[in-house]
């Protein structure tokens, strides 16, 4: 078991480290808006790897089964990628000041994060697929569920962890002030990036 879980862990890691939608979105909330509205992102993003993880546990993968479900999940992630990518512009041309934000904005600037991580983890309908393959490839058939559980919790821990440590990175005050230089610029490539990924998701 300990062999698996170590395998396991590489696997995951290596693919959180591909770029992706949940890194740049990441990275894009975390240098706009610093570490919280990174954290709270990331809270969106785990709560989105728990059902999915749990799906795949149980070997629910209605997507795996029914091409059209996995056409209609593919194209609402791929639009609201795009939909992310527009809002970001529309937020950059208010100029708001990321260390001057009205405090009565701090709550609908919570939810908007968590939403945004939750949806672009939820609404990607390649995640179940690789979590699927995970738990029937990687890990023995006849794993009792409990044990199977606890790979779970693996992924589902190593997440929450790298984004953490990605936010951290981005959110960290000199690290911060340096990107604050290119902060438009930065926020720009994100945001067009995320409209690009969600474009290609549309047409491929």
């Amino acid at each position: 078991m300990i062999k698996i879980a170590a395998t396991l862990f590489i696997v995951w890691t290596l693919l959180l480290l591909t770029p992706g939608p949940d890194f740049i979105l990441v990275m894009k909330n975390t240098i706009s808006g610093g570490y919280k509205n990174g954290f709270l992102t990331i809270l969106g993003i785990t709560t989105g790897i728990v059902i999915h993880t749990l799906t795949a546990v149980f070997g629910i993968c209605l997507l795996s089964q029914n091409p059209t479900l996995f056409k209609i999940v593919k194209s609402a992630g791929s639009l609201y990628l795009i939909y992310i990518g527009i809002s970001g512009f529309l937020q950059m041309r208010k100029r708001i000041d990321r260390f001057e934000i009205k405090s009565e904005k701090t709550l609908t600037s919570s939810r908007k994060n968590f939403r945004e991580g939750f949806f672009c983890n939820i609404l990607n309908p390649k995640l179940p697929l690789i979590l699927l393959g995970i738990f029937t490839q990687l890990i023995p058939p006849q794993t009792p569920a409990p044990v199977k559980l606890l790979f779970g919790a693996e992924i589902v821990a190593t997440s929450f962890i790298m984004w953490n440590l990605v936010s951290l990175f981005f959110g960290n005050k000199r690290v911060l002030d340096k990107l604050s230089k290119f902060e438009r610029e930065i926020l720009f490539t994100a945001n067009l990036v995320l409209i690009l990924l969600g474009g290609y998701e549309l047409i491929s």
